[in-house]
C-alpha cells in the first residue's frame, strides 16, 4: 500500500512539474504577444490588418490558458513578472518584452491584471487600446485606467492596484539581490586574475570554467543590471588590471543584451571581453601602474599588447570559434572605426561587431578610472561627452548612442550635485527621462547624512506645484575631491 502511495505521489509531482514547465513556456509566448500587440496598437487602428495579425494569436493563447488553468493572472512582485503562480524568467528571447511589460505595469501601478472566462476578442482589443493610450505621467494612472475600463463596460477583466511595500522590505530585497550580484562579480574578477596568471605561465585556460562564470554574469544581469553598473563604478587601483577586464565584460554584456544578442553570442561576447587585454600580461606591472605619462619607448611596448594577446590566446586556448572571436577582439579593440589607432593594418576592413562593442566599454572604463592610458580620470558624464564627439571616427555611432542611453546622462554609480545643494549617488536611471535618475542622497548643506535617503527625481518631478523647489541634477562630482568613498554606500 505504501509503495502504491509513493507511486501516486511521484506521478502527481511529475504532472505538477510538467504543468509548471508548460505554463512557463506559454508565459514567454504570452509576454511577447502582449508586448508586440501593445506596440502595434500605438501605430495602427483596431481594424488594421497589422493589428489584427497580432491580436488573433494573443486571444487564442488567452483562451487556451484560461481553459487549461481556470484563470489568467499577470502580476508583478518584487521586481518579477508572474503568470498565475509561476515566476516568468527574463531570458534572451523575451528580455526586451519582459522588461517593457514589467516597467509598464509598474508605471500604471498595476499589481495584477486578471483576464476571466467569457472575455471576448473585442474586450481584449479595448483593453489593449486603453493601456496604450493611458497617460503614464498622470498623477493617478491606476484610477484613470479603472475609470476607462468601467466606461467601456469590460466586465471579464479585473485589476488590482500595486501594494505599497514598506521601505524596509524594499531595502531588504535590494540587499539580497546585491549580495548575490557581489558574489557573481567577485567570481568574474577572480577568474580574470586566474586567466592572467595562467597566460603569464603559458598554461592552458579552462574555457568551460570561464564560460560558466560568463553565463552566471548574464543570468544576474537579466535580473538587475543596475546593481552591476553600480559595482562596475567602484575603483580598486591596486587590482585595476583585473578589475578593468571585469568591468569591460559587464558593460559589453549589458550592451549586448540591449542589442538583443542571443545566448550563444552573449557567451562569446563575454569571453572576448574578459580576454581582450590578456596581452598586457606580457608587460611589467610598474609600466601598467606608472603614474606619469609614457615615454615613446614605453608607448611602443604598450601598443604591442593586442598582438601579444592573440599569441597568448593561441597558446592558452584550444582553437575553436570561441577562441577565434576572442583573438579577433584582442587584436581589434584599439583599432578605431576609421582604422586609425593600433596595431596598424594595411588593408581596409570592417571591424567585428564584438570589437566595436568592447572598444566602447574599454574606453569608457579607462577614461573614468584614470589608469594606464589616461592618468587623470574623467567624470562619467565628461567621458560620455568626449566619446560622443569622437563618434563615426573612433566609435560606432549607433552602438555609442545605445551605450549612452544604457548608462544615462548621469551613469549609475555617479556622484551628482543637485540644485538644492544636496549630493547623491545615482542608483537607477529613468528610461522616460535620462536627466532625472533615482538617487541615494548621502549629503546636504550640513554634511554627510547618517542615514542616506532614496529620492526618485522622475517621480518627484511629476508634482512640481507641491514642492518648494523642483530638484534636478546640476553636474557630476569627483568623489576623491570630496573624500567620499563610494564603496561605503554602494556595498
Amino acid at each position: 500500500m505504501n509503495k502504491l502511495a509513493e507511486q501516486v505521489n511521484a506521478q502527481e509531482r511529475k504532472e505538477k512539474k510538467e504543468a509548471s514547465l508548460h505554463l512557463l513556456e506559454k508565459g514567454k509566448v504570452f509576454i511577447n504577444l502582449f508586448y508586440s500587440t501593445l506596440k502595434t496598437s500605438l501605430i495602427y487602428e483596431p481594424n488594421n490588418a497589422a493589428f489584427q495579425k497580432q491580436i488573433h494569436p494573443l486571444m487564442d493563447l488567452v483562451r487556451e490558458l484560461i481553459e487549461k488553468e481556470g484563470e489568467l493572472n499577470l502580476s508583478t512582485q518584487e521586481g518579477y513578472l508572474f503568470l498565475n503562480q509561476a515566476r516568468l524568467r527574463f531570458d534572451f528571447e523575451n528580455y526586451v518584452a519582459s522588461r517593457f511589460i514589467l516597467e509598464f505595469l509598474k508605471k500604471l501601478k498595476i499589481y495584477k491584471l486578471a483576464l476571466e472566462d467569457g472575455l471576448t476578442q473585442k474586450d481584449l482589443q479595448s483593453l489593449i487600446y486603453i493601456l496604450a493610450q493611458i497617460d503614464t505621467e498622470d498623477m493617478e494612472p491606476f484610477e484613470s485606467l479603472e475609470k476607462k475600463i468601467f466606461e467601456e463596460n469590460l466586465q471579464n477583466l479585473h485589476l488590482e492596484k500595486e501594494k505599497e511595500s514598506s521601505v524596509l522590505e524594499a531595502d531588504q530585497i535590494s540587499l539580497d539581490q546585491k549580495k548575490i550580484a557581489k558574489k557573481t562579480f567577485t567570481k568574474a574578477f577572480s577568474m580574470v586574475r586566474e586567466i592572467s596568471q595562467r597566460a603569464q605561465a603559458g598554461k592552458e585556460i579552462n574555457l568551460v570554467k570561464v564560460k560558466r562564470v560568463v553565463q552566471s554574469l548574464v543570468d544576474q544581469l537579466l535580473q538587475n543590471e543596475e546593481i552591476f553598473l553600480e559595482l562596475s563604478s567602484l575603483r580598486n587601483y591596486d587590482e585595476y588590471t583585473y578589475l578593468h577586464s571585469t568591468n569591460v565584460c559587464i558593460l559589453s554584456l549589458i550592451l549586448g543584451l540591449r542589442l538583443g544578442l542571443n545566448k550563444k553570442m552573449l557567451s562569446e561576447l563575454g569571453l572576448a571581453a574578459l580576454f581582450h587585454d590578456i596581452g598586457k600580461t606580457n608587460l611589467p606591472l610598474e609600466l601598467l601602474n606608472k603614474p606619469s605619462e609614457f615615454n615613446e619607448s614605453e608607448w611602443t611596448r604598450m601598443k604591442k599588447h593586442p598582438i601579444w594577446g592573440v599569441k597568448n590566446l593561441l597558446i592558452s586556448l584550444k582553437f575553436d570559434p570561441f577562441s577565434m572571436r576572442a583573438m579577433l577582439v584582442s587584436f581589434e579593440h584599439h583599432l578605431n572605426l576609421d582604422l586609425s589607432g593600433y596595431p596598424k593594418v594595411k588593408n581596409k576592413r570592417e571591424l567585428n561587431l564584438f570589437s566595436r562593442i568592447v572598444s566602447i566599454a574599454d574606453a569608457y572604463d579607462a577614461m573614468t578610472s584614470g589608469r594606464v592610458y589616461i592618468k587623470t580620470p574623467y567624470l562619467p558624464d565628461e567621458a560620455l561627452r568626449k566619446m560622443f564627439y569622437a563618434r563615426d571616427k573612433v566609435y560606432d555611432s549607433c552602438l555609442l548612442k545605445l551605450f549612452i542611453n544604457m548608462l544615462g546622462v548621469y551613469p549609475v554609480g555617479s556622484l551628482v550635485l543637485l540644485n538644492t545643494g544636496e549630493i547623491g549617488i545615482v542608483i537607477k536611471n529613468n528610461p522616460e527621462n535620462l536627466t532625472l535618475p533615482k538617487l541615494k542622497i548621502i549629503a546636504d548643506q550640513n554634511g554627510i547624512k547618517k542615514t542616506p535617503e532614496t529620492l526618485d527625481l522622475g517621480q518627484s518631478s511629476e508634482y512640481p506645484a507641491e514642492m518648494e523647489e523642483s530638484k534636478i541634477p546640476v553636474r557630476c562630482l569627483d568623489p576623491q575631491k570630496y573624500k567620499i568613498d563610494l564603496s561605503e554606500f554602494i556595498l
